[in-house]
């Protein structure tokens, strides 16, 4: 599928799906969210919403994921993943780090490490489509930065 082909359904899809659907589906900035935004995601109560509040500014998941240690535990951090997220800088981040994003196995982390340095995210949808759908590149690429 090329890329205008996706753009066409994607803008298809936004329109189908009632914005509220859609706006659950949107990873947020760890760094820009507002506390009543945070308590509305999972997991995510008074306590955690603070706490991650105070954390600010993070400069990598790896921080977000440290902070958020002592309040949740490996699974309840993993469903907050998939709504909020510090976006990871592709040619620094180490696997570890990439592990971090929801569903990432070890082969595919290393697969991003393998194919640096990424000049562009066409390279990256080009590159890790060799492994997985056009679906789940997406999904991955809402997790990951070029910075």
């Amino acid at each position: 599928m090329n890329r205008k082909t996706r753009l066409l359904l994607l803008l298809a899809w936004a329109f189908a799906v009632p914005a509220m659907a859609q706006a659950e589906l949107t990873l947020v900035n760890p760094n820009l969210v507002d506390k009543d935004e945070l308590q509305a995601l999972p997991n995510v109560d008074d306590e955690i919403a603070q706490a991650i509040i105070d954390g600010r500014p993070y400069s990598s998941a790896v921080d977000l994921d440290t902070a958020l240690a002592g309040v949740m535990d490996d699974e309840q951090r993993e469903a907050l993943y998939s709504r909020l997220f510090q976006p990871i800088a592709l040619n620094t981040a180490s696997e570890a780090e990439f592990l971090l994003i929801p569903g990432m196995s070890k082969k595919m982390a290393h697969e991003f490490v393998e194919y640096r340095p990424y000049k562009s995210m066409e390279q990256f949808r080009r590159e890790i489509g060799k492994y997985v759908d056009d679906d789940e590149v997406a999904r991955l690429e809402s997790y990951v930065t070029l910075n």
